[in-house]
């Protein structure tokens, strides 16, 4: 039965649904992305950062209210029915064992737990929270044995501001003559690390690419070749002249190509191929990683062809359309070997015998020769 090649129409909600959805994917995408990285940095490299200012506690605990005093349950107390009592023995010096956070009144168990030291970072926290005892945007969230479940924004801003502090600093130390030989001695230590050594030279690599001035990897020439097997072409980047020793073997200059996978371009593979064999295109390395993440759809506008083949002809042609075209196609083929069968046979029926030869047979048969009489007979 046919199939009615018409492609159905969307209608006016779907196709401001579909534009919509173009429009805030990209948005949606990049915030993802960002989020990711933060999540990342936050947890290894800005909260290891508060954790060692923690460590480092400079002041004494912080002195609990009289409205904590009045608040805790007296068996904190050395004389707990006194405590009960009388409002005037719930002191700091009565206190045989510190409450926990739990035990404090709501407005309070954000600052610091009573009874533990406290480092820069706890006390300007600290202190800013009782000017604004009822907020929360000053404190810290603990449990009850006193461990951070959650920091302070403030503790974040700190600690990204050291961090990238502490990071320009080392990178002005590295560019003396003192400081990269520090660096040297500390790589150098590293990679003879058992397990240490087998990750950290790809990780420096990696990260060289992304964010050195002089990336060991530079994709500068965009091209196609001939992969994974004649007839397909795939796109290229040119990445460097070769190894001496197969230009050496082979007699042909050779150059270095890294073939990207679709469509996640950090994954290809390296080969070394001749450089005749090698198609350099004009186009830029971003409208070829575009190229290859979307798949072939982003081509670069320069190297678009018309709409005559392919999938743009399929979409523009009815399937009716398409099989009358092949079908008519199939016929010229068919009329055509046939003229050339003619062609062959009439040739072959126009050349003369050659001079001595016998003519040919009219059929398969022909007469057995009988045998010599001087031959015996068996």
């Amino acid at each position: 039965m046919a199939q009615n090649g018409k492609r159905k129409k969307s209608g006016p909600i779907q196709r401001a649904f579909v534009k919509g959805l173009s429009i805030i994917l990209p948005a949606v995408i990049t915030i993802a992305i960002f989020a990711w990285v933060w999540d990342i940095l936050r947890v290894y490299v800005v909260e290891l950062t508060i954790k060692a200012i923690d460590q480092v506690e400079l002041f004494e605990p912080r002195a609990m209210s009289v409205e904590e005093l009045r608040y805790v349950d007296s068996r904190y107390f050395d004389n707990p029915a006194e405590a009960q009592v009388s409002p005037e023995y719930r002191t700091f010096e009565h206190l045989h064992r510190m409450p926990r956070v739990g035990d404090l009144p709501t407005e309070y168990r954000g600052m610091t737990p009573p009874g533990q030291r406290r480092s820069v970072l706890q006390f300007i926290l600290d202190t800013n929270a009782l000017e604004n005892i009822q907020s929360h945007m000053w404190k810290r969230d603990y449990d009850d044995s006193g461990r951070v479940i959650s920091y302070n924004w403030f503790d974040y801003l700190l600690a990204a501001v050291l961090g990238l502090s502490l990071v320009v600093l080392l990178g002005f130390l590295a560019r003396n003559f003192l400081g990269r030989r520090m660096v040297a001695l500390l790589e150098w230590f590293v990679t003879r690390v058992p397990v240490v050594k087998s990750i950290y030279p790809h990780a420096k690599q990696l990260v060289e690419f992304f964010f050195t001035d002089n990336k060991p990897i530079e994709f500068d020439t965009v091209a196609v070749i001939e992969y994974p097997r004649r007839g397909l072409w795939s796109i290229a980047f040119v990445t460097g002249s070769g190894l001496k020793s197969v230009q050496e073997a082979t007699g042909k200059r050779m150059v270095t190509v890294y073939v990207p996978s679709s469509p996640a371009p950090m994954t290809g593979y390296c080969m070394i191929m001749p450089a005749e064999e090698v198609i350099q295109v004009d186009v830029s390395v971003e409208e070829a990683m575009k190229f290859v993440i979307s798949g072939g759809v982003l081509a670069p506008r320069e190297e678009m062809v018309k709409p005559a083949s392919g999938a743009q002809y399929a979409l523009s042609h009815t399937i009716n359309e398409q099989i009358r075209k092949r079908q008519t196609t199939m016929l010229r083929k068919a009329d055509a070997l046939k003229a050339i069968e003619k062609e062959v046979t009439g040739a072959e029926a126009s050349v003369p015998a050659e001079e001595g030869s016998a003519p040919a047979p009219e059929s398969e048969t022909r007469e057995v020769p009988a045998p010599d009489a001087d031959k015996p007979q068996d």
